[in-house]
């Protein structure tokens, strides 16, 4: 199979990140910003394990307020003993989801303080665009219709490999979205949304998984963090679930044309693709979606009354640019719409 290795191919197939992408991202949490990192009720969450170096990927939070802003530049949250912490000095990085927003906010820093309460130095803001979650439709239903009962998170193991177990396999065929947490090589994690129609992670065998990547902003974080450290977490989600699955193994890009023509939707194929080799996989309960009630309707933001996501980014695109605002915000929205229908999905209504 086709496998990306240098940047310079990377880019020649996923684009560099337009100055418009580039001109939102902040270095602090913003007056605007803070009400999203505080009014959101979960966030994914990824970093590099104290212990073992290895990438963890989870959902923290439980409700508004979960993280505090401490100034512009530290943010920090209430953290209880697990399997895995991050280690002091190291890299970590949240996705703040807000329910019924189809934007997401993605922040990166560095821990500075690790214990009853983790610390984080703020490195990185910036707005996720709304396409992973159209795609996913994750808002738009609180229990995926092929899901049925929930598996037994105990499943026994399978010499096949952990994607054979039934439990598994039945969860990602539901699943029709995914957190992914990489790193750089010097210590930056990143973590990073996809989505898709419900069974979108394909399994190849019993220990390869590939996810489709369809175009976005071509920041292509996660590939470039491939490029030098191929470890990768990943964790699914089913609409309607307090279980997760927890995914860990290495990864690369390919975009090898016979995989790609698999995943077409409609009319286009995907530029390029996720082959994950999967090492270790767990269902889990995850003690942040249950407390958080995200599934619920009433635990959507009511029109008005959450932050409004892409006007903030809208507004930071066009200060600089001297353009107006409101039309730049319209701009945007349309771009959604139209790669949408050009990918073929029937639905590019916003949440």
């Amino acid at each position: 199979m086709n496998r990306i290795t240098t940047v310079s191919r990377l880019e020649a197939i996923v684009g560099r990140p337009s100055s418009a992408v580039t001109t939102k991202q902040l270095d602090h949490v913003g007056e605007e910003y803070r009400a999203v990192v505080t009014g959101s009720p979960v966030a994914g969450l990824g970093f590099s394990d104290a212990l073992t170096g290895a990438p963890v990927n989870t959902l923290v939070g439980g409700g508004p307020g979960f993280v505090r802003v401490d100034s512009p530049r530290n943010i920090s949250l209430a953290w209880t003993e697990g399997p895995h912490r991050p280690a002091p000095g190291g890299g970590v990085s949240f996705l703040f989801l807000l329910p019924g927003i189809g934007e997401t906010l993605r922040l990166n820093g560095f821990v500075e303080q690790s214990g009853s309460r983790l610390g984080v130095r703020v490195e990185e803001v910036y707005v996720h665009c709304a396409r992973c979650i159209l795609r996913s439709g994750l808002w738009r239903h609180t229990e995926s219709p092929d899901a049925g009962p929930d598996p037994d998170p105990a499943g026994p193991a399978d010499p096949a490999g952990p994607l054979r177990r039934p439990e598994v396999a039945g969860f990602l065929a539901a699943s029709p979205f995914l957190l992914l947490s990489t790193s750089d090589g010097r210590g930056s994690s990143d973590t990073s949304p996809r989505g898709d129609p419900p069974g979108f992670a394909r399994i190849l065998d019993g220990r390869t998984l590939a996810i489709p990547d369809r175009r976005g902003n071509r920041r292509a974080d996660t590939f470039r963090n491939l490029l030098v450290d191929d470890r990768v977490a990943l964790t699914a989600l089913v609409p309607g679930r307090t279980l997760v699955l927890h995914l860990r193994g290495t990864a690369a890009v390919t975009d090898d044309p016979a995989l790609l023509s698999q995943m077409t939707l409609t009319r286009t194929a995907p530029h390029a693709a996720l082959i994950v080799d999967v090492e270790f996989a767990q269902l889990a309960e995850n003690e942040a979606l249950a407390r958080s009630s995200i599934w619920r309707p009433q635990a959507g933001a009511g029109h008005g009354t959450a932050p409004d996501l892409i006007g903030i980014a809208a507004r930071q695109v066009a200060r600089p640019l001297g353009a107006a605002p409101r039309l730049t915000r319209l701009l945007v929205d349309l771009g959604y719409r139209v790669q949408l229908w050009r990918e073929g999905y029937r639905t590019g209504r916003r949440p």
